[in-house]
């Protein structure tokens, strides 16, 4: 039995990770806008040859300011399970893309978490390191050499590694 305390909880939880979620979207606005609208907006993301494409939910659909943004993805060009884009200095935002996901089933686009990359400073072994930080979950995840690798396919067909 659910308790009013507990549905409570679980309201307020659900609608700090929407807003979490909603910041995200503000985030790629601000640094992987659209042609036009805004992420906010978009019903779908598709990959169409080497360029993303954001379509609305009037059937309109723009792809990046700047095309040269999007980078790799994860899954099949017409329902990518990941997208990952590279803003001007070089570091990356993650786009999670789920269906099923908890956030993702109730999300316009499925977008069920976004990350973002950020330098870590340098350690005495000078391998780079990144760390990337969630949004909506808040976890960091260390990835060096010596945790392995994020793999994506590049616009391209080429591995796209991380």
């Amino acid at each position: 039995m659910t308790t009013h305390t507990q549905l409570k909880s679980d309201l307020h939880h659900l609608l700090s990770t929407n807003d979490q979620l909603t910041l995200a979207k503000q985030y790629l606005d601000d640094h992987c806008p659209l042609e036009f609208g805004s992420h906010q907006d978009v019903a779908h993301y598709v990959v169409y040859y080497r360029h993303l494409l954001a379509f609305f939910a009037d059937g309109t659909h723009c792809g990046l300011d700047n095309s040269a943004q999007f980078v790799a993805l994860c899954g099949h060009k017409e329902q990518p399970d990941t997208l990952l884009l590279k803003k001007q200095d070089g570091l990356h935002i993650e786009l999670t893309i789920n269906r099923k996901g908890r956030l993702g089933e109730q999300d316009l686009a499925h977008l069920d978490d976004v990350q973002i990359e950020t330098p870590l400073a340098a350690m005495q072994n000078s391998e780079r390191q990144r760390i990337w930080l969630s949004f909506v979950n808040g976890i960091q995840t260390l990835n060096s050499a010596y945790t392995g690798c994020k793999c994506f396919t590049a616009k391209d067909g080429s591995d796209y590694v991380l």
